[in-house]
């Protein structure tokens, strides 16, 4: 019973940690661009990196010699044809795998934040107006391919008017995140099958260089 109730502790605390979320985040304003990674409910900034003093390059101690080894025997080179027919079979084999794995990570991302704000600004009125306008009809472009592209949990698009500005200022955030557990099943399943068509597509080469043997 005990490992019974030690087995279940250990499914369970597996179903909780893939339930976390990482991902990342990126946000453009005026002051730059910036990037964060998540982890859970934690936030690591990468971008901008902190400026480091330069330190003073220790001194390098010499490497020591290393003893003279005896020559070995060289294998004779793979002809160019096989090369390339080999590198070919494992392509053909495994590209499948990779774009099914690509396509199942792309429907297990979620949009958790998507915003965006533009904001048309400037001293005359009338030119003003008419950067209002445009600035809604691309805002307008962009809103509805990335919406239709990606599940968005929760958006907001909008344009200000700022008679203060001297411009058109653009500001963006994105959060991107995934489960782990969605992660880790399309990994292992990936893995297996690619070991799999590996395998396979050894065998079938081995195959084909003995008949051009026998040949």
């Amino acid at each position: 019973m005990r490992a019974l109730h030690l087995l279940a502790v250990i499914v369970l605390i597996l179903l909780l940690i893939g339930q976390i979320r990482v991902g990342g985040r990126a946000e453009f304003n005026s002051s730059g661009f910036f990037l964060w990674v998540r982890l859970g409910r934690f936030w690591i900034k990468i971008l901008p990196v902190k400026s480091r003093e330069k330190e003073t390059p220790k001194p390098r101690k010499p490497k020591a010699k290393k003893k003279t080894q005896k020559p070995k025997k060289e294998k004779p080179p793979t002809p160019l044809p096989e090369k390339i027919g080999g590198a070919l079979e494992y392509a053909k084999a495994l590209l499948p795998v990779g774009l099914e794995a690509a396509k199942g990570m792309w429907r297990g991302l979620r949009v958790d934040t998507l915003e965006l704000e533009l904001t048309a600004g400037g001293s005359d009125p009338a030119d003003t107006a008419i950067l209002f306008g445009q600035a809604n009809a691309a805002l307008g472009a962009l809103w509805v391919p990335l919406t239709g592209a990606f599940h968005v949990k929760d958006g907001s698009a909008r344009v200000k008017l700022d008679f203060d500005a001297p411009g058109m200022t653009v500001y963006g955030t994105a959060a991107l995140s995934i489960k782990i557990g969605t992660v880790v099943w399309i990994g292992l399943r990936a893995g297996f099958k690619a070991l799999f068509k590996t395998l396979a597509a050894r065998k079938r080469l081995k195959i084909k260089q003995r008949q051009r043997k026998a040949a």
